[in-house]
């Protein structure tokens, strides 16, 4: 089907289209790692049995634990590059899946686990996964990211679960709303890593909308919380690299300086002005205007100073502004 050799293509894209799609120059702290190619993915031990696993789009990772394998999360974009990945660094099986949340971009591919393995995830995400499986509409969950229906949650948890096998722990938690309801942190202390998805982008501009928050202050907040974890690496679930504490503080920066230019522009952009040139006739297009010259100002205010610090700014930086913009108005 063409849509999806289209979703199934996007890796591709990312590992040969070049680092200049956008009208700014891309900046080098945009850039991922280098992938081979004809392998179509990279594998790399962050500390201790985890690593993490790329294909140039998306992120993922899993642990070894002497018992078997705890693998997070399933981009269908990896095709089996996951189960490739895992079987180049050791024969331990899977036994256990780790949902961060259930938008089918990053684990529609789950499928591909076993079956008897436990599938661990947040309440609403089986909730939410649940709700798909229930739904009648004609595009089944998963069908225009490549992915399709995934096993449901075997364990649920509300605030925390703690997950030791073998000679591995990981910390699951519950923070409240932002990207989307139960979306959790992964934290393995041992190895100081923390796997929080769809709120940091590192070296770029979040994807469009906040990257799609249903929360916008939570999406907001959510910076803070991240940084409330001892880490030292940070697998955000996008782009081809791995995030720092430093890649956190300066998307945090950013999304300081948009809300700042939100509310400036909220306070300096003149609705009246616009009616008196727009009209009242047709309320759409008066508000539409409205709302374009309040984004555009804040847009206007924000790139300057990040043009050349984070890749995407151009592109996206008028969508977040809107969506900020709506929630300082009527949240």
């Amino acid at each position: 089907m063409k849509f999806k050799t289209c979703i199934l293509g996007l890796a591709g894209f990312f590992l040969s289209a070049s680092l200049t799609f956008a009208a700014a120059p891309v900046p080098e702290v945009a850039k991922g790692v280098p992938i081979d190619p004809t392998k179509g993915y990279v594998v790399e031990e962050i500390k201790d049995g985890l690593y993490w696993v790329t294909e140039g789009a998306y992120t993922a990772m899993f642990l070894t634990t002497g018992k078997g394998v705890i693998v997070v999360d399933a981009p269908p974009s990896f095709g089996d590059k996951m189960l490739k990945a895992i079987a180049e660094v050791t024969k331990e099986p899977i036994t256990h899946v780790i949902y961060s949340h259930a938008h089918a971009d990053h684990i529609g591919g789950a499928g591909m686990y076993p079956k008897n393995a436990k599938y661990i995830a947040h309440v609403e995400t089986k909730e939410r996964l649940q709700r798909a499986n229930d739904s009648k509409s004609p595009f089944p969950y998963g069908m225009f990211v490549g992915g399709k229906p995934v096993p449901l949650p075997t364990n649920t948890f509300k605030e925390s679960y703690t997950l030791k096998v073998g000679n591995q722990v990981l910390q699951l938690d519950y923070k409240g709303d932002d990207h989307e309801p139960g979306n959790i942190y992964v934290y393995a202390p041992k190895q100081k890593v923390l796997m929080k998805i769809d709120i940091v982008f590192p070296g770029w501009s979040p994807f469009k909308g906040l990257a799609v928050a249903e929360d916008v202050v939570g999406y907001l907040d959510a910076h803070d919380v991240i940084l409330s974890y001892d880490f030292d690496k940070l697998v955000s679930g996008h782009w081809g690299r791995l995030a720092t504490r430093n890649d956190v503080e300066v998307q945090k920066q950013y999304m300081q300086d948009i809300h700042a230019n939100a509310g400036k522009a909220l306070q300096t952009v003149d609705f009246y002005a616009i009616a008196g040139k727009v009209g009242y006739a047709n309320t759409s297009l008066l508000f539409e205007t409205y709302l374009d010259a309040v984004s555009q100002e804040c847009a206007n205010l924000t790139e300057p100073k990040w043009i050349d610090k984070l890749g995407g700014v151009d592109v996206w930086t008028k969508d977040h502004c809107y969506k900020v913009i709506m929630a300082i108005r009527i949240d």
